[in-house]
């Protein structure tokens, strides 16, 4: 499986955690085409990307914790200093959604960017 290909099926396995249409790990197996054990690090790589991945027993499927957006592509890069741009930039990337990282609007990026 290339590269590109991974990254497919991590956007694929993110839609159906949206909809909450995983089932088991089984079920999402079948769903996907891959084993229940490739199913594991592919939800373990998620999570290692920041990704609030929770498993309902009552539903049986995956879930998110909180509300996200996986972002996996390149962005325009912000050029220092405060302006309305680089607001928005960080408030719209929140970096996978890292609750460490506390976002305010007086921050500089680079300020941000050490604390990765």
């Amino acid at each position: 499986m290339t590269f590109l290909e991974k990254l497919q099926v991590i956007e694929r396995v993110d839609g159906l955690i949206r909809r909450k249409a995983t089932g088991t790990a089984d079920d999402l197996a079948a769903k996907i085409e891959v084993s229940r054990r490739c199913v594991y690090d592919i939800i373990n790589v998620m999570k290692s990307m920041g990704a609030p991945i929770e498993y309902c027993t009552t539903r049986q499927s995956y879930y998110y914790e909180y509300e996200c957006e996986l972002m996996i592509g390149f962005m325009e890069k912000v050029r220092g200093g405060k302006n309305k741009n680089s607001e928005l930039f960080f408030d719209s990337a929140i970096f996978l959604h890292n609750p460490l990282i506390p976002l305010q609007h007086n921050h500089d990026y680079r300020d941000i960017l050490r604390t990765l």
